[in-house]
């Protein structure tokens, strides 16, 4: 190989730092690069990564960039000045994936929390048909903030294994102008604008990026030069999040 070519390694697997193949190219590249969305167990996964991250192995996961439009859409809900007042509020969080996976949900509520200094403090799973995670944060001012991640049962795969599908963003505090609902435009939310305050809250579709093919982001991953710090400091609070376990 060229010594000065920035060198990038495509691992189409699940990591696994106690191989020696996987050793040798993780030393001798600049870049690995992996997608969560195959993962068998991603809680465990995403545990093996944040190792190594720790131990300065420059991690990219195609799975992330998947997430952009839902991280921008949540974004911009709070840009205008009244309703960023009430960012603060938000203390319930309920995100739904298509059932199998669970890596998109996972990291997105990792990027919410790393954003808004959310402590994870408590992690419950409850086996049924949505086969339910609920994290528990503590936020400003000691702020108790609960959330739940649920599998939807889904006939109509899409494809991408355990793409989000919908968000509810709300308050306990009636008064609050924060909830917000995205829903994916292929799917839909029905379970979370079910609960009767949907008309209260602001409603957007999510569209997807135009081609969410491994094949299609790894382009764009190769012409990143350099570590994305927002993705590595929201894995940290998701590998937090999966130590309470």
């Amino acid at each position: 190989m060229i010594p000065d070519l920035p060198k990038f390694v495509w691992w189409k697997a699940t990591p696994n730092p106690e191989q020696v193949l996987f050793q040798a190219l993780s030393e001798s590249c600049n870049c690995m690069i992996m997608d969560s969305s195959y993962f068998s167990d991603p809680e465990s996964e995403f545990l093996k990564i944040q190792q190594l991250i720790e131990s300065e192995t420059y991690i990219a996961d195609l799975n992330w960039h998947r997430l952009a439009a839902w991280q921008e859409l949540s974004a911009a809900a709070f840009d205008p000045p009244e309703r960023r007042v009430a960012l603060i509020e938000v203390d319930r969080v309920t995100i739904d994936y298509e059932k199998g996976n669970a890596a998109q949900a996972l990291m997105f509520l990792g990027w919410l929390a790393s954003r808004l200094e959310w402590k994870p403090v408590a992690y419950k799973e409850i086996d049924d048909d949505y086969d339910l995670k609920q994290i528990t944060f503590t936020g400003a001012n000691n702020r108790t903030i609960e959330a739940e991640l649920a599998a939807i049962p889904t006939a109509d795969w899409g494809e991408i294994p355990g793409d989000m599908v919908g968000l509810l963003l709300n308050s306990t505090n009636s008064n609050a102008n924060c909830c917000t609902i995205l829903c994916s435009e292929t799917t839909g939310c029905m379970r979370l604008e079910a609960g009767g305050s949907a008309q209260s809250c602001r409603t957007e579709q999510v569209t997807a990026l135009t081609d969410q093919k491994a094949e299609s982001l790894l382009g764009q991953q190769l012409q990143r030069w350099g570590r994305d710090v927002l993705y590595e400091e929201s894995l940290e609070v998701t590998a937090q999040i999966l130590k309470l376990r």
